[in-house]
Formats: C-alpha cells, sequence, structure tokens
C-alpha cells in the first residue's frame, strides 16, 4: 500500500472531521453558545489537528523513509506518545461536557472524583509500564470508556425529569451522547481484542481499520447533524 492509497482511505473520516469542526463554528456563530458548547467547538479542532499530524509514521513508513528519515529507529517512529496523552485528554473532555449539563450534586461529585482518579491512574500507568511508547494503553481506553458511559447514563436520566425533553430535537448535547456512547461501546472491545490478535493477524487488522471507518463515519456525522438541526433554533442549551 503506497501512502497516498492510505490518504485516499481515510479520507472520508478525515472530512467528516474537519466539516464537524467548521459546523461546530457554524453554530456557534449562528446561535451563539454557553461556554461548554464553545469550547466543544474548539475540541474538535484539536481533534483534526492531532489526527492530522498523527499520520506522520505512516508517511514515514509508506515512503521506505524517503521523507521524514530523521525519525527511523527513534522512539517517535510511532504515535504512540502522541495518542496515548492525548486519549486521556479526549476521555477527560467527554466526562467534562456531560458532567456540565448534570445538576444533582452526588453526581457530580462522584464524576469528578472518579475522573480525577482516573487521569492519574491513567498517567501513572503510562509511566511504570512500556506501554507508552510501545502501543495504546488498554487501561486508559477500557477506564475512559466505563466512566464515560457512566457518565451519559446519568446524563439521560436527568434528562428525563428535566423540560429539555420538550424540545430534544434542538438539544446539541443530545447529538453529542449518541455519537460518543455508540462509538465508545463498539470501539472499545475491539481495542481489546487487538492486544490478542496483533499485527499478525490481517484480518483482524482489516476488520479494526474498517470498524473504525464507520464507527467515525457514524460519530462525526451525528455530530454534524447535531449542529446543523440545532442551528435553527433561537437559544443555546
Amino acid at each position: 500500500m503506497e501512502f497516498s492509497d492510505l490518504i485516499v482511505k481515510l479520507l472520508p473520516t478525515y472530512t467528516l472531521e474537519f466539516l464537524a469542526a467548521l459546523t461546530g463554528i457554524y453554530y456557534l456563530n449562528k446561535v451563539g453558545s454557553n461556554k461548554i458548547t464553545r469550547r466543544f467547538a474548539i475540541f474538535l479542532w484539536i481533534i483534526f489537528s492531532v489526527e492530522i499530524f498523527g499520520l506522520y509514521p505512516a508517511l514515514g513508513y509508506y515512503t521506505d523513509y524517503e521523507y521524514l528519515s530523521f525519525i527511523e529507529g527513534t522512539w517517535y517512529v510511532s504515535n504512540y506518545w502522541l495518542y496515548n496523552p492525548f486519549l486521556i485528554f479526549s476521555f477527560s473532555f467527554y466526562i467534562y461536557y456531560f458532567r456540565s449539563y448534570i445538576d444533582d450534586k452526588f453526581w457530580r461529585q462522584l464524576i469528578k472524583y472518579l475522573t480525577i482518579a482516573y487521569i492519574f491512574m491513567s498517567i501513572f500507568n503510562l509511566f511504570v509500564s512500556d506501554v507508552f511508547l510501545e502501543g495504546y494503553s488498554q487501561f486508559t481506553t477500557i477506564g475512559g470508556t466505563l466512566i464515560l458511559i457512566f457518565t451519559i447514563i446519568i446524563f439521560y436520566f436527568e434528562l428525563l425529569k428535566s423540560d429539555v425533553l420538550l424540545k430534544l430535537k434542538y438539544f446539541l448535547p443530545l447529538y453529542i451522547s449518541v455519537g460518543a456512547f455508540i462509538f465508545y461501546l463498539c470501539i472499545t472491545p475491539v481495542d481489546i481484542f487487538s492486544r490478542y490478535f496483533g499485527g499478525q493477524n490481517q484480518f483482524f487488522v482489516q476488520f479494526r481499520l474498517n470498524i473504525y471507518q464507520y464507527l467515525n463515519v457514524f460519530l462525526y456525522s451525528t455530530y454534524i447533524l447535531g449542529f446543523i438541526v440545532c442551528s435553527r433554533k433561537k437559544k443555546s442549551y
């Protein structure tokens, strides 16, 4: 496979990531926003930037290091050093986002302390294991997914008790929650199994790549739909 072939294969995902970030800006200009929505829009641009920068190992590998020859044989020849900290940041932000829409003090405090513990334990795990430069941390992925799913479920229970149900179609966090809930619920088991199959099973490698693509298309299409639909309302939620 050439690097250009990889770009063509990943192009739908990166295009949707860019469009999601772009429609986020459109939403902010059209409706205005609260603090958490502005931060989510910035978060989407951070994701897009990290994904583009994270392509550098593939550029080196698929060109036999004709480009970026200086990374060959170094600790940054892979992008694990980039994505392992970013995964901690990403899960923490998603949890923070949905926690912001939870009013119950007990659940807010519980989620806050769970998140703090998760961040410290995930960072500690990166330091005491060899995973930081050797692979993606499953502790980070599994722990982040469990807390995120838990937070979204509490978020849904809060919705059932609120007046937002009357205007659910224009409630942006609902779209974000559906996308994130299904994405991480489906992708985490695939990541767990990838540890046992590794790169030796080409069928599984291709299967994992396809699952990531389909779920990313679903995730960012949901965000885009949410921004567009909710941009028709009169005020920001």
